[in-house]
């Protein structure tokens, strides 16, 4: 059993000064044994684990530990046990170890997460367990990666995105919490939404999922209603059954801070198009109040999601505050670049209004400029280092927004229907696309969620050429994951479109219109809800696309398995559509 002693103690709280979020605390190893496999425990979990527990980014040797203490519950003083077993039962202990009190408080919302980097072993599924009050958490398991380099002959990823509470239900949580075939579980962004009833893409059309802000407003305004929202949604069954079964890797996108979020580098503040803060007169569009917003964010952010990310707490800049991006590598078969496409990109190149300028910008073409940046120089530095001089099999990127080009077909060109997505940063897509085919970069992978879609297309150094038979234009393909729940493309652009024009807006992104002007698509999807796989061996790679009906509220339901691609190591351009089900 692992146990750590005073001085190995004190070197874990000199770690944490740069992650002061993600702490760990410990007893002394005169200490083990803390709790005894037989000890009468009070199985009450819920009064106490009232979002139970979860686990996220693995290494080869630990992984991130979640959970939180009800204020009910809270008692001063009182420790916090954690257990790490082999065994369900806890009879073999691999890790145990104390929280100690004061570092359970209000100024975290009561929240703790642990990082057990270096007292794992690797590739091992471990069982997991809080201990507070006498009281135990839920029994989950937590998996620790292979070792960097190792052999490995099979990985299985799931795919998630965009679970608006507001607009249906976890059944896909259910799906993937009984699939022991996953390793880990990507989660590509919004997992909470600011909203609590915007009109345009949330119609609360469930009784039982409608909230209700401390600020009593449609919008997160600070640090209280942002925590109320991750308290909310995590306190869904289903998915608290998927977290407590898998280890997460969660990046975010605009919906845990603002809708469209950017960065002002003019004003030195969060970009906030559609919010309050920006919009109404009484807040003056306060660049401080905008900031402040991004800084209460990333802090509920750190405090609900088990992420290892470095962190300056006594910065009041959100670009050092929290570092987000970062490289998950497993073995020697995927080399994951998890990205950040909201702190660092510019503004939208077109304007910040809905039609014509965020979506469908006609007449402009600033979306081609040098001057925009969605990863920022340091980022994209980091992500264009790393994948040239990765060794893995795969080299995978976690990535918020559509990545590839998709647009309609005008007479004097293509013009791009979302340049919220990397449709609005084309000078750094070309840049990253011609470096990928400098370096001859193989098995190249992009998955992809926002766009509350099924995507699975090509990544092609130039999207203006047509021809199926330019091999060297093939880069790689991209994958995007549906919505878990959130709404579909056709409401999200209709919502936003002028009266009289939304028929024309629905034809151009029908999967006929889409795959004519954009060839390299093979599948498009945008009325339909779920999750996907993606599997990878030394061979081939697949994409399996599943539908799981968001307006039922259980996990026994069927689901379907409407797509399934494979992308081979041997024919890069060749990507096959496979045992297909209907």
């Amino acid at each position: 059993m692992n146990t750590i002693d005073r001085r190995r103690f004190l070197s874990f709280i000199a770690a944490g000064i740069a992650t002061p979020f993600i702490v760990t605390v410990t007893a002394d190893q005169a200490q083990a044994g803390l709790i005894s496999p037989d000890a009468p425990l009070s199985k009450d979990s819920a009064r106490v684990f009232s979002l139970s527990v979860s686990s996220g980014d693995p290494t080869p040797t630990g992984v991130m530990l979640w959970t939180r203490i009800d204020p009910s519950a809270y008692r001063q003083g009182q420790a916090l046990i954690v257990q790490v077993a082999h065994d369900v039962e806890f009879r073999q202990l691999a890790f145990e170890s104390l929280v100690e009190a004061p570092h359970i408080k209000p100024s975290r919302d009561y929240t703790v997460s642990l990082d057990l980097d270096g007292y794992l072993e690797p590739d091992i599924r471990y069982y997991y367990r809080f201990i507070y009050n006498n009281t135990v958490s839920r029994t989950a398991r937590c998996r620790t990666a292979p070792p960097y380099g190792a052999e490995l002959q099979h990985l299985k990823l799931a795919l998630l995105t965009c679970q608006d509470y507001t607009n249906g239900y976890y059944g896909v949580m259910a799906q993937i919490a009984a699939d022991d075939s996953i390793d880990f579980v990507l989660h590509l962004g919004d997992f909470i939404y600011e909203t609590a009833g915007d009109p345009r893409f949330q119609s609360l059309p469930f009784e039982d999922r409608k909230i209700i802000l401390p600020s009593d407003g449609l919008v997160a305004l600070d640090l209280d209603d942002y925590r109320h929202l991750y308290r909310t949604y995590r306190s869904d069954p289903l998915l608290q059954q998927a977290m407590e079964q898998h280890t997460f890797i969660i990046t975010r996108d605009d919906h845990e801070t603002v809708n469209d979020a950017y960065w002002d580098y003019e004003r030195h503040t969060l970009g906030a198009p559609d919010h309050p803060y920006t919009l109404d007169p009484a807040f003056g569009n306060d660049p401080a109040l905008l900031n402040q917003l991004m800084l209460d964010s990333q802090q509920a952010w750190l405090e609900y999601i088990p992420a290892r990310v470095e962190v300056n707490a006594d910065s009041t800049d959100p670009h050092r505050y929290l570092k987000y991006y970062r490289r998950v590598q497993l073995g020697n078969l995927v080399d994951l670049f998890m990205l950040d496409g909201r702190t660092y990109r510019t503004g939208h190149p077109c304007g910040e209004g809905d039609f014509f300028e965020r979506y469908l910008p006609y007449g402009c073409s600033n979306w081609r400029s040098d001057q925009q940046t969605l990863l920022g120089a340091d980022q994209r530095d980091w992500l264009l280092n790393g994948i040239i001089g990765s060794s893995a099999r795969w080299k995978l990127l976690g990535n918020q927004t559509y990545m590839g080009s998709l647009g309609i077909k005008l007479k004097n060109g293509k013009l791009p229907i979302n340049v919220d997505a990397w449709d609005g940063f084309d000078y750094e897509r070309n840049m990253i696309n011609n470096e990928v085919a400098l370096n001859k970069i193989e098995n190249f992978v992009v998955v992809t969620g926002d766009l509350h879609t099924y995507i699975a297309s090509h990544i092609k150094k130039d999207y203006d050429k047509r021809s199926i038979f330019d091999f060297d234009n093939y880069l790689g393909v991209e994958f995007m994951t549906p919505s878990v729940t959130s709404a579909g493309l056709f409401d999200l652009i209709g919502a936003a479109t002028p009266q009289g024009e939304q028929q024309l807006v629905a034809q151009a992104v029908t999967n006929t219109a889409v795959r004519t002007t954009n060839p390299h698509i093979r599948y498009f999807n945008t009325t339909q809800n779920g999750y996907s796989t993606i599997e990878f061996s030394d061979r081939h790679c697949d994409w399996k696309a599943y539908i799981v009906d968001k307006n039922i509220n259980r996990g026994d339901q069927a689901i379907k398995l409407t797509r399934h691609y494979r992308k081979y190591t041997t024919f890069p351009w060749l990507v096959t559509q496979a045992a297909l089900v209907y």
